[in-house]
Protein backbone atom coordinates (compact mmCIF):
# COMPACT_ATOMS: atom_id res chain seq x y z
CA UNK A 1 0.00 0.00 0.00
CA UNK A 2 1.41 3.38 -0.93
CA UNK A 3 1.69 6.14 1.59
CA UNK A 4 -0.76 9.25 1.44
CA UNK A 5 2.10 11.49 1.85
CA UNK A 6 3.61 10.15 -1.46
CA UNK A 7 0.71 10.78 -3.58
CA UNK A 8 0.58 13.44 -6.21
CA UNK A 9 -2.07 15.51 -7.50
CA UNK A 10 -3.23 12.69 -10.02
CA UNK A 11 -3.76 10.38 -7.45
CA UNK A 12 -5.41 12.40 -4.81
CA UNK A 13 -7.53 13.66 -7.78
CA UNK A 14 -9.19 9.96 -8.64
CA UNK A 15 -9.71 9.39 -5.14
CA UNK A 16 -12.11 12.87 -4.90
CA UNK A 17 -13.36 11.52 -8.11
CA UNK A 18 -13.80 8.11 -6.79
CA UNK A 19 -15.51 9.67 -3.79
CA UNK A 20 -17.70 12.89 -4.91
CA UNK A 21 -18.55 11.40 -8.07
CA UNK A 22 -21.43 9.06 -6.52
CA UNK A 23 -22.27 12.04 -4.86
CA UNK A 24 -22.65 14.48 -7.37
CA UNK A 25 -24.58 12.30 -9.68
CA UNK A 26 -26.92 11.63 -7.27
CA UNK A 27 -27.40 15.27 -6.26
CA UNK A 28 -27.22 15.66 -10.17
CA UNK A 29 -30.30 13.33 -10.69
CA UNK A 30 -32.37 15.03 -7.60
CA UNK A 31 -32.02 18.58 -9.71
CA UNK A 32 -33.05 17.26 -12.36
CA UNK A 33 -36.13 15.62 -11.26
CA UNK A 34 -37.07 18.73 -8.76
CA UNK A 35 -36.90 20.74 -12.65
CA UNK A 36 -39.39 18.08 -14.00
CA UNK A 37 -41.46 18.22 -11.47
CA UNK A 38 -41.19 21.61 -11.18
CA UNK A 39 -42.49 21.78 -15.16
CA UNK A 40 -45.30 19.18 -14.49
CA UNK A 41 -46.82 21.68 -11.96
CA UNK A 42 -46.57 24.62 -14.35
CA UNK A 43 -47.79 22.54 -17.20
CA UNK A 44 -50.78 21.41 -15.14
CA UNK A 45 -52.02 24.79 -14.01
CA UNK A 46 -51.71 26.16 -17.65
CA UNK A 47 -54.03 23.14 -19.14
CA UNK A 48 -56.33 23.49 -16.47
CA UNK A 49 -56.63 27.43 -17.07
CA UNK A 50 -56.72 26.53 -20.89
CA UNK A 51 -59.40 24.27 -20.88
CA UNK A 52 -61.58 25.79 -17.97
CA UNK A 53 -61.20 29.27 -20.09
CA UNK A 54 -64.65 29.28 -20.86
CA UNK A 55 -65.83 28.39 -16.97
CA UNK A 56 -64.13 30.38 -14.78
CA UNK A 57 -66.08 30.34 -11.61
CA UNK A 58 -65.47 26.32 -11.48
CA UNK A 59 -63.44 25.63 -8.65
CA UNK A 60 -60.32 23.71 -10.87
CA UNK A 61 -60.04 27.35 -12.95
CA UNK A 62 -59.61 29.09 -9.76
CA UNK A 63 -57.54 26.37 -7.69
CA UNK A 64 -55.29 27.22 -10.62
CA UNK A 65 -55.10 30.80 -10.64
CA UNK A 66 -54.67 30.62 -6.98
CA UNK A 67 -51.14 28.35 -7.43
CA UNK A 68 -49.32 30.34 -9.98
CA UNK A 69 -47.35 32.67 -7.02
CA UNK A 70 -46.34 29.00 -5.51
CA UNK A 71 -45.34 27.29 -8.93
CA UNK A 72 -44.18 30.65 -11.25
CA UNK A 73 -42.03 32.25 -7.78
CA UNK A 74 -38.56 31.41 -9.37
CA UNK A 75 -36.21 30.18 -7.03
CA UNK A 76 -34.26 31.27 -3.51
CA UNK A 77 -30.70 31.63 -4.17
CA UNK A 78 -29.20 32.35 -0.55
CA UNK A 79 -32.70 33.19 1.07
CA UNK A 80 -33.39 35.89 -1.83
CA UNK A 81 -36.19 34.52 -4.45
CA UNK A 82 -35.30 34.82 -7.82
CA UNK A 83 -37.44 35.12 -11.04
CA UNK A 84 -36.21 34.97 -14.79
CA UNK A 85 -37.32 37.00 -17.53
CA UNK A 86 -40.55 34.86 -18.18
CA UNK A 87 -41.56 33.94 -14.52
CA UNK A 88 -41.59 37.16 -13.32
CA UNK A 89 -43.71 38.37 -16.45
CA UNK A 90 -46.45 35.51 -15.54
CA UNK A 91 -46.79 36.63 -11.90
CA UNK A 92 -47.08 40.76 -13.16
CA UNK A 93 -49.99 39.41 -15.79
CA UNK A 94 -51.41 36.96 -12.77
CA UNK A 95 -51.07 40.22 -10.69
CA UNK A 96 -52.77 42.76 -13.21
CA UNK A 97 -55.46 39.93 -13.92
CA UNK A 98 -56.23 39.41 -10.51
CA UNK A 99 -56.27 43.51 -9.68
CA UNK A 100 -59.03 43.48 -13.06
CA UNK A 101 -61.02 41.03 -11.19
CA UNK A 102 -61.67 43.58 -7.87
CA UNK A 103 -61.73 46.50 -9.86
CA UNK A 104 -65.64 45.92 -11.24
CA UNK A 105 -66.56 49.51 -9.54
CA UNK A 106 -64.23 51.25 -10.77
CA UNK A 107 -65.96 50.81 -14.62
CA UNK A 108 -69.22 52.45 -16.03
CA UNK A 109 -70.73 48.87 -17.05
CA UNK A 110 -70.43 45.36 -16.47
CA UNK A 111 -69.51 45.27 -20.09
CA UNK A 112 -66.27 47.06 -20.09
CA UNK A 113 -65.38 45.38 -17.02
CA UNK A 114 -65.50 41.95 -18.94
CA UNK A 115 -63.52 42.96 -21.37
CA UNK A 116 -60.55 44.65 -19.38
CA UNK A 117 -60.91 40.75 -17.30
CA UNK A 118 -60.53 38.98 -20.99
CA UNK A 119 -58.24 41.23 -21.87
CA UNK A 120 -55.83 40.56 -18.70
CA UNK A 121 -57.17 37.13 -18.44
CA UNK A 122 -56.01 36.60 -22.28
CA UNK A 123 -52.51 38.22 -21.25
CA UNK A 124 -51.53 35.66 -18.78
CA UNK A 125 -52.16 32.66 -20.63
CA UNK A 126 -50.30 34.05 -23.41
CA UNK A 127 -47.30 34.49 -21.39
CA UNK A 128 -47.68 31.42 -19.30
CA UNK A 129 -47.68 29.63 -22.77
CA UNK A 130 -44.07 31.91 -23.58
CA UNK A 131 -42.79 30.62 -20.15
CA UNK A 132 -43.46 26.67 -20.76
CA UNK A 133 -42.61 27.05 -24.87
CA UNK A 134 -45.91 26.99 -26.26
CA UNK A 135 -46.69 28.64 -29.63
CA UNK A 136 -49.91 30.18 -28.88
CA UNK A 137 -50.52 33.89 -29.64
CA UNK A 138 -53.22 35.74 -27.45
CA UNK A 139 -55.51 36.03 -30.70
CA UNK A 140 -55.37 31.88 -30.71
CA UNK A 141 -56.03 32.06 -27.34
CA UNK A 142 -58.95 34.30 -26.76
CA UNK A 143 -60.63 32.95 -29.98
CA UNK A 144 -60.17 29.08 -30.09
CA UNK A 145 -62.37 28.84 -26.80
CA UNK A 146 -66.08 26.42 -27.36
CA UNK A 147 -68.32 27.19 -24.32
CA UNK A 148 -72.18 26.10 -25.15
CA UNK A 149 -74.73 28.67 -24.80
CA UNK A 150 -76.39 26.42 -22.38
CA UNK A 151 -73.67 26.63 -20.00
CA UNK A 152 -73.13 30.25 -19.51
CA UNK A 153 -77.42 29.94 -19.29
CA UNK A 154 -77.13 27.41 -15.86
CA UNK A 155 -74.07 29.65 -14.53
CA UNK A 156 -76.60 32.75 -15.00
CA UNK A 157 -79.73 30.67 -13.30
CA UNK A 158 -77.52 29.25 -10.27
CA UNK A 159 -76.08 32.84 -9.80
CA UNK A 160 -79.70 34.31 -9.76
CA UNK A 161 -80.84 31.44 -7.39
CA UNK A 162 -78.06 31.84 -5.14
CA UNK A 163 -78.43 35.89 -4.93
CA UNK A 164 -82.01 35.31 -4.22
CA UNK A 165 -80.89 32.84 -1.27
CA UNK A 166 -78.57 35.39 0.25
CA UNK A 167 -80.93 38.09 0.12
CA UNK A 168 -83.46 36.09 1.77
CA UNK A 169 -80.80 34.97 4.25
CA UNK A 170 -79.98 38.28 5.12
CA UNK A 171 -83.38 39.65 5.29
CA UNK A 172 -83.60 41.90 2.44
CA UNK A 173 -86.07 40.32 1.01
CA UNK A 174 -88.79 37.87 1.97
CA UNK A 175 -89.82 34.78 0.96
CA UNK A 176 -92.71 35.06 -1.35
CA UNK A 177 -95.93 33.15 0.29
CA UNK A 178 -99.27 32.86 -1.93
CA UNK A 179 -101.87 31.27 0.32
CA UNK A 180 -103.87 28.13 -1.18
CA UNK A 181 -105.81 26.66 1.43
CA UNK A 182 -106.47 27.30 5.49
CA UNK A 183 -107.36 24.71 7.47
CA UNK A 184 -111.75 24.39 6.99
CA UNK A 185 -111.57 26.82 3.92
CA UNK A 186 -112.38 23.62 1.80
CA UNK A 187 -115.51 23.48 3.88
CA UNK A 188 -116.67 26.84 3.61
CA UNK A 189 -116.36 26.67 -0.05
CA UNK A 190 -118.00 23.09 0.13
CA UNK A 191 -121.31 25.16 2.31
CA UNK A 192 -121.21 28.71 0.90
CA UNK A 193 -123.94 30.16 3.50
CA UNK A 194 -121.86 28.78 6.41
CA UNK A 195 -119.18 30.56 7.63
CA UNK A 196 -116.05 29.68 9.11
CA UNK A 197 -114.66 31.04 12.18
Amino acid sequence: MSDPSSFGIKEWTTIIAIVLGPILAVQAQKLIEAFREKKIRRQTIFKTLMSTRGERLSREHVKALNMIDIEFYGRRIFGTGYQNKREKAVTDAWKNYNAALSEKAQYGSLELWFKKCDERFTRLLYEMSQALGYGYDEVQIQRDCYRPEAHGNIESAQLAVLNGWEKIVTGKMSLPMAVTSLPGMAEAEAKPDKKVT
